[in-house]
């Protein structure tokens, strides 16, 4: 097979009779269920879902704790340079 062939698709039918539509609806029917097995398969559950949201949350508020904490040292050492 020619590159000019390969270009022109003449390795693949390319009519729009049923046979061919048939035969492409099949095998984009067997691409979708590939994609979304492969979806479902790589899909978290959904404890692990809210267990990466406490685990956010969690982090959130020991960050704005320290936030705090580190402000108010600041600030008694501005108060007592004063």
């Amino acid at each position: 097979m020619t590159q000019g062939e390969r270009q022109d698709y003449k390795w693949r039918p390319n009519d729009n009779s049923s046979t061919t539509r048939l035969r492409y609806d099949l095998e984009a029917e067997h691409w979708y269920n590939s994609f979304k097995s492969t979806e479902l398969k790589n899909k978290p559950s959904p404890i692990v879902t809210q267990l990466d949201l406490i685990g956010l949350l969690l982090q959130l508020v020991f960050s704005l704790f320290v936030l705090v904490v580190l402000s108010l040292i600041k600030f008694f050492k501005w108060l007592t340079r004063i």
